[in-house]
């Protein structure tokens, strides 16, 4: 991956037409426009800085700013997924410009393993869960493309909820944010519980903003040993899109 000038990284934004939904510094002194800082969720999350030899998934990579730091940190196989075409986001013309080896891959989460069909060391699922209309079913399927390391960032619903315990508020329109897309806002309470049951051990916790009742949560987390919680007490199994006969 190569670095750009400030004036290369400029004239790029400049010319640009696809969305910048990520705000990240894309030449010396140069940032894209996007509302969604990654440098400071790169600050605070649990990633390593040195990622040499691992593998990497990012889900919901949209201009895939987290996909491209991982490999300027070493990271041997990186993955970017996003529901969207590349040309959306633009990602593929970013690649381009950086000389980046980062793999797109259009997909839905739900899905991810049987279209992948390997695991990764470490996966990045920023931004997503809150959009999901079945959020335990996408907890589930990131489960099973992780080996070892998840970062999750989403919205929560403690801001509105306070102290209310393990609940999760359903937003039927667009009363989170005015954006129809957003779902679920669990409560910190809820969200954890709801990835220790999908199989997960909870090792870093940051709320956003860190005083009073947080908005949005980083939390970093583990796969556990053997099969996740849930399948020890529950009839369900695992969602598998492959076809299937009867007899």
């Amino acid at each position: 991956m190569r670095e750009l000038t400030s004036s290369e990284a400029s004239e790029f934004i400049e010319n640009s037409t696809f969305l910048w939904h990520q705000r990240f510094e894309l030449g010396p002194g140069v940032f894209t426009p996007g509302v969604n800082d990654i440098d400071w969720l790169l600050a605070h999350s649990s990633l390593p800085m040195d990622m040499t030899g691992l593998s990497v998934l990012d889900i919901g990579a949209t201009n895939g700013a987290t996909a491209f730091e991982c490999e300027r940190r070493g990271a041997s196989r990186i993955v970017a997924v996003d529901i969207l075409p590349e040309t959306h986001f633009g990602i593929r013309k970013i690649c381009d410009l950086l000389d980046s080896q980062v793999s797109f891959v259009r997909s839905s989460v739900y899905g991810l393993a049987d279209e992948l069909q390997e695991t990764f060391d470490i996966v990045v699922f920023w931004g997503v869960l809150y959009h999901l209309r079945h959020p335990l079913l996408g907890l589930d399927a990131v489960r099973r493309v992780s080996k070892r390391c998840v970062s999750i960032e989403t919205a929560v619903g403690d801001w509105i909820d306070g102290d209310a315990g393990p609940i999760a508020r359903f937003h039927r329109l667009d009363d989170l944010g005015k954006d129809p897309t957003n779902w679920w806002s669990p409560t910190v309470s809820a969200l954890t519980d709801w990835v220790a049951s999908a199989g997960f051990t909870v090792t870093s916790l940051v709320p956003i903003p860190a005083e009073g009742f947080p908005q949005r949560v980083l939390i970093g987390v583990e796969v556990t040993e053997g099969d996740p919680e849930y399948m020890r007490v529950s009839y369900e199994r695992p969602l598998l899109l492959q076809p299937f006969t009867l007899g």
